[in-house]
């Protein structure tokens, strides 16, 4: 017992009160001032376990001065014993932690032990504390245990605070009979690990969540918990970590600093939100991040510091978890005999292949050789076969010598077999078991650099660390789950000679996140020393560094770049160089935007990427880099699209009309349109005579999209009125291209989907967008009114990382137009926002596309001004750049 909770307990003053009422104020304001003084504490000293160890002595002394004061005029006092069960019982009381609390009674329950619990429970339930009571028999607490799991795991962590000892060591000694038999044993622990695993799936199955639940999540307490249960269970009751051999004094060390941060994290959340909650959400992570005396820094911000230790503990205590789990279940086994199932692998022996286990054949064999570090894995890899529990522990046990850990990365024996085990089969089971047992952060210090580094936004979900090796199972996915969904990916794959290097790209992509902005080509200036550790030549370093520096140009060019400009095409080929590195960086993109969670990927951005990639692989291939002739490219396309009319019988569109039109066209609607489209596009047009507004509706089901195309005579500010329109039927839009030709007729093709990424089949929406555009532009109705009884959704008010507002302005990506990129948070209405403040300074807008990634939005206009020219003047770029900067604000 600490001297400070002596002290404190002590200023608890019961014996003037002069009822259950006055006694429960005095306890709340006690806990009150106690708590006040953790508090202090928790913030000057950042001992998370301290805090927890006193908190609950606080409370121990507490009950035991209720305890004494209420049973002093009992006669029940010597039959009767209060104990605690679960965290309270293991002595991990935070701050505001549900406190779990039987009264133990022999054989028959008295009025006097019924009024001990009632003058108690009173007390503390009137006090403000979350409880859990119960009042048992020995019998009834055994009987109860056995059929219910929860009552038993309680019970394992049960602890007598007061009352009659021998008592309560009759209920262990009966529990352990009973519970603690060879089937009961088996069925707890077998009920703990389904616990387990449903737990992890109820929390988002991953360490790595954005807002983890400190107790619940995976590499959460409860983790520990449970692998302590099961260390009990398989014990009999009684568990000593480093006596049984479970764990040595090193992981010990280890695990009590983790759980030490998790306890001050867990104490930290209940003293914010001044009740028991666990949930570590994105407030508080930025207020803890300030607690714990961290900064915001070039390479990253506090808050990612702060998160980065956490999953680092959560990492840590799950691991060790793991491991006591799997050496209390392991059964004893000695050196594995020979048999005819059984084969030496290594030229020196070093290991044998039982079944589907491979393991050691000596202690010392990853000490004689560092390369045997990675040469067990390119077994496993070879055999699929996996490394027995033991022979992890060697492994780990090796890592902690200093002088292997400086020489595995320079032996070129391990370098020539990492090379292997980057051109074979099953590369991501691998590489995640050599990423968990810290080999791949020994061989490759640079990737150790990024080990669960974190970004503090909603778009990034896993740990760069994660996200990289995730990316390899998604490419190693068009095997076989992904091949019949994505049979060009998975065909550029099979021809892919470069197998290693692909691998080796795919996984370093983002180690220069390590070290601040600019992470693509900080990532790609530490590629020659990693290839030339492994053993890689010239050419394929060149190669891996080409693809590490330019792992985001196709993604980035594909979703914020006109793809109908023949200039932009040219030089993203032109940088990409020939077939073969494309190839390489469509696979490379496919498996990075794959990666970075399950609802990232869209069959939109698929779209765009595959579009890029058909059209640089055309320039490569015709190996002509200089764009074609205005007058040349037009006429092809009006042979085309005279062709495509005498084809089809059901078109009435003459050579007459087509000639007319063909002359009204802005240059890039004519080569972004089929001509399909254009001769579909003639017949709209035409529908005008009879109409003010035509609006067509088209299904892209492939590609997951619904394509609205809106005729009408063009007027001011329309491309604001439709997306106002949208916004007021919740309509996303994707991209949209605004055409005006010569003789004003406006010709706006928008690609769109649902709030929920569906295509927009719903009838009476479509009639009601038609409506809506119709009275907006015979002005019966304004934009304002129609939107002005929108409301954001509830879950908009969730508090989320800050997402600063970045605009920047290019006019040299295109030789006819400005380009305006706006990046911002995600919101309700934001393109019709944006585009009303352009179109009220005057801007015209040409090309609107659409990105979001998690809660930023990423909006990108082609513009020019009202004369048809880029804008290039500085004092009018900025006045673009406050007039959007206004309205953000």
């Amino acid at each position: 017992m600490s001297t400070s909770s002596t002290a404190l307990t002590k200023n608890l003053d019961i014996i003037g009160a002069e009822n259950k009422t006055e006694l429960a104020l005095k306890v709340k304001q006690y806990l009150a001032g106690a708590r006040s003084e953790l508090r202090e504490r928790h913030i000057k000293d950042l001992s998370g376990l301290a805090i927890t160890l006193e908190h609950t002595a606080i409370m121990d002394n507490l009950l035991e001065t209720l305890f004494t004061g209420i049973t002093t005029r009992l006669p029940a006092r010597n039959n009767v014993a209060f104990v605690a069960l679960g965290g309270y019982g293991r002595g991990e009381l935070n701050i505001h932690s549900d406190i779990d609390l039987m009264l133990l009674y022999d054989k028959k329950r008295t009025r006097a032990i019924e009024e001990i619990a009632e003058s108690i429970l009173y007390v503390l339930s009137d006090a403000g504390l979350d409880l859990g009571f119960s009042i048992r028999s020995i019998k009834d607490s055994v009987n109860i245990a056995i059929e219910d799991t929860k009552t038993m795991t309680a019970m394992i962590d049960s602890r007598l605070l007061f009352g009659d000892k021998a008592l309560y060591e009759k209920l262990i000694t009966r529990y352990g009979e009973l519970v603690f038999s060879k089937k009961g044993s088996a069925e707890f622990i077998e009920s703990k690990l389904l616990e387990r695993t449903e737990r992890h799936k109820k929390f988002g199955d991953s360490i790595y969540v954005l807002e983890p639940n400190v107790k619940e999540s995976h590499g959460g307490l409860r983790d520990l918990h449970a692998a302590l249960w099961v260390a009990k269970a398989t014990r009999r009751g009684y568990f000593s970590a480093i006596e049984e051999g479970v764990m040595s004094a090193a992981e010990k060390r280890s695990l009590e600093e983790s759980v030490d941060f998790l306890h001050w994290v867990r104490n930290g959340i209940h003293f914010q939100s001044g009740r028991k909650k666990d949930r570590l959400t994105f407030d508080v992570q930025e207020k803890m991040a300030k607690l714990r005396g961290h900064f915001d820094a070039k390479r990253e911000l506090a808050v990612e510091t702060f998160m980065r230790n956490y999953y680092l503990h959560a990492t840590n205590i799950s691991a060790i978890s793991e491991l006591i789990i799997s050496r209390c279940l392991e059964p004893e086994t000695g050196a594995a005999a020979p048999s005819s199932k059984t084969r030496e692998v290594g030229a020196s022996g070093d290991f044998v292949i039982t079944g589907d286990v491979i393991t050691a054949t000596a202690p010392e064999v990853f000490l004689r050789d560092p390369s045997t570090l990675i040469r067990v894995f390119e077994y496993a890899q070879d055999y699929g076969a996996a490394i027995d529990r033991k022979t992890q522990d060697l492994i780990l046990a090796a890592l902690e010598e200093p002088g292997l850990a400086l020489a595995l990365p320079v032996n070129k024996a391990a370098g020539q077999s990492f090379k292997r085990i980057l051109g074979g089969e099953r590369l991501f089971e691998t590489l995640d078991s050599m990423h968990r047992l810290k080999v791949l952060d020994c061989y490759i210090p640079e990737f150790a650099d990024i080990r669960c580094k974190v970004q503090h936004d909603l778009y990034h979900i896993y740990t760069v660390d994660t996200h990289s090796i995730f990316a390899v199972r998604e490419l190693e996915k068009l095997w076989d789950e992904y091949c019949s969904r994505y049979k060009l990916l998975t065909a550029l794959l099979e021809d892919v000679e470069q197998r290693a290097e692909l691998s080796l790209a795919v996984l370093l992509h983002d180690i220069g996140k390590a070290h601040g902005s600019g992470h693509a080509e900080k990532g790609a200036a530490m590629v020659p020393r990693i290839c030339a550790r492994i053993g890689f030549g010239k050419e394929s370093t060149e190669l891996v560094t080409f693809l590490v520096r330019e792992h985001l140009i196709l993604a980035n060019t594909a979703q914020y770049r006109d793809l109908h400009d023949e200039k932009l095409i040219i030089d993203f080929a032109k940088t990409v160089g020939d077939d073969e590195r494309l190839d390489l960086l469509y696979l490379l993109t496919f498996a990075d935007v794959k990666a970075v969670g399950p609802e990232v990927w869209s069959e939109w951005k698929g779209t765009l990427f595959q579009e890029l990639y058909f059209k640089a692989r055309a320039v490569l291939e015709k190996g002509a880099f200089e764009p074609t002739q205005m007058t040349v490219r037009l006429d092809k396309l009006k042979s085309r699209v005279l062709a495509r009319a005498r084809l089809d019988e059901d078109t009435n569109i003459t050579a007459a009309e087509i000639e007319g039109h063909m002359k009204q066209l802005p240059p890039r609607y004519a080569f972004s349109n089929s001509p399909g489209a254009i001769l579909a596009h003639i017949e709209y047009i035409k529908e005008l005579d009879r109409s003010a507004l035509v609006v067509k509706v088209r299904q892209v089901e492939d590609r997951e999209y619904t394509e609205l195309v809106v005729t009408t005579l063009d007027t001011s500010g329309l491309f604001a009125m439709i997306t106002g329109v949208m916004m007021a039927n919740s309509v996303n839009i994707l991209g949209a291209q605004i055409n005006t030709l010569r003789n004003g007729v406006a010709l706006d093709l928008l690609q769109v989907n649902t709030v929920y990424g569906k295509l927009l089949t719903d009838e009476v929406k479509i009639k009601r967008i038609k409506e809506n555009l119709k009275d907006l532009i015979s002005g019966k109705i304004s934009t304002e009114s129609l939107i002005k009884n929108i409301r954001p959704s509830i879950l908009d008010k969730k508090i989320k990382p800050a997402v600063p507002v970045r605009i920047e302005v290019d006019n040299d990506v295109s030789d006819i137009f400005t380009v305006l990129e706006i990046h911002t948070e995600d919101r309700l209405g934001l393109l019709y926002t944006i585009s009303s403040a352009l179109t009220s300074i005057g801007v015209i807008i040409h090309i609107a596309k659409v990105s979001t990634k998690g809660d930023t939005a990423s909006d990108i206009f082609y513009i020019r001004d009202i004369f048809g020219q880029k804008i290039n003047d500085g004092a009018k770029v900025d006045s673009i750049k406050k007039a959007v900067k206004d309205v953000l604000a």
